[in-house]
């Protein structure tokens, strides 16, 4: 097959299955087994002429050729050229490697569900499962690609050597390398990348897409509490996730909602699969995230001095007669409390006193049953 090519200025298009194909001042083509170009110049072929031939590893077929084209036209130089190479393959290859790449965040998948974590610490799992872990230090709440949530279980006096949230931690590539850390009211600090903020009460924070405001509003809070005195620290995050963290006087109650997350996620909120059976204390073990968090993925400035490990304990340990009074203080605050809601608010003040039947109540109030 011969490639014919003649300057002239290219104007339309044309195909045929074999031989060459010629143009003067209209046309260009490429066929199935031919190829045709044209490009103007007076002289001598251009670099990029030169530099096409060469490619396809074509070879000059012999002096150029001066030919008169029509009506009204001029004399252009004719060259013709063997065609050898995979011409349509290197253009198809300089086509395809020329397309832009574009990136994009994954999807969520699914609507928006609440994961809670209250008391010593409680929580219910964004599937609405109830499990309950004792151990002190940082843990895995929520573990994704994009969205890492960590909290830090600490024993208190107030809770009689049983850990409590104490600190949670938010970060991860969805804030774009920043952390959030919020601790409670008399030992702890609310801070942006190590630095603290909004330490007047109310107050707001705003970096970019992340928004944070401090007051005593938020639907952790229900009317039968409404005599305690609420610091709520709302979080308004990239991706739709939101965080409410209730500050009490030694430890936190969390609300965390959020999407499923496209490539998955898991924790101590749960693996968000909309199924509670594998939600289970048992469950959330077996997968390795009743292990402390590694120092490489702390988002914590270091890990915590901690015991041996938080005590291990059931509502059966607590005496009849104490079991009975705090049935009547969970009652008392939350009247309409039953199930695992009620068992966790009778465990809390059996184990840490009286106190926690109203602090537990603005969380478990919102909790499914």
């Amino acid at each position: 097959v011969h490639h014919s090519h003649r300057s002239g200025a290219m104007m339309g298009g044309g195909a045929m299955m074999g031989g060459s194909s010629r143009v003067g001042m209209i046309g260009g083509g490429m066929g199935a087994m031919g190829y045709q170009s044209a490009v103007a110049y007076s002289a001598a072929p251009s670099c990029e002429e030169s530099c096409l031939v060469a490619a396809c590893g074509g070879d000059d077929g012999g002096p150029g050729m001066m030919t008169y084209v029509g009506s009204g036209g001029s004399y252009t130089t004719e060259t013709t050229y063997k065609y050898v190479g995979m011409l349509l393959v290197i253009i198809l290859v300089v086509i395809i490697g020329g397309t832009p790449v574009t990136t994009t965040t994954p999807k969520p998948e699914g609507p928006p569900q609440d994961c809670l974590l209250w008391g010593d610490p409680h929580i219910d799992t964004f599937d609405h499962g109830f499990p309950n872990f004792y151990g002190e230090g940082e843990y895995w709440i929520v573990k994704s690609p994009m969205v890492s949530i960590q909290g830090r279980y600490l024993a208190t006096p107030f809770t009689n050597g049983l850990s409590a949230t104490h600190q949670i931690a938010v970060g991860g590539e969805f804030l774009s390398g920043h952390t959030i850390v919020v601790g409670p009211m008399e030992n702890g600090q609310i801070a942006f990348d190590g630095q603290v903020i909004m330490q007047a009460f109310p107050s707001t924070f705003v970096q970019g897409d992340i928004m944070l405001s401090y007051n005593g509003e938020g639907k952790l809070v229900d009317n039968a509490q409404g005599h305690l005195m609420k610091h709520i620290v709302h979080m308004d995050l990239p991706l739709g996730v939101h965080l409410q963290v209730m500050r009490w006087a030694n430890h936190l109650n969390v609300r965390i909602t959020m999407t499923p997350r496209a490539g998955g996620q898991d924790g101590t909120c749960g693996n968000f699969n909309g199924s509670p059976s594998d939600d289970t204390t048992q469950a959330i073990t077996a997968r390795g995230f009743a292990q402390r968090v590694p120092p490489d993925e702390l988002l914590f400035h270091m890990q915590a001095q901690v015991g041996p490990g938080g005590k291990t304990l059931t509502i059966a340990d607590c005496p009849p007669k104490k079991r009975q009074h705090g049935m009547d203080v969970c009652k008392g605050d939350q009247p309409a409390a039953s199930g695992k809601l009620l068992e966790s608010c009778i465990f809390d003040v059996c184990f840490a006193g009286d106190q926690y039947a109203g602090e537990d109540g603005l969380a478990e109030s919102e909790a499914k049953s």
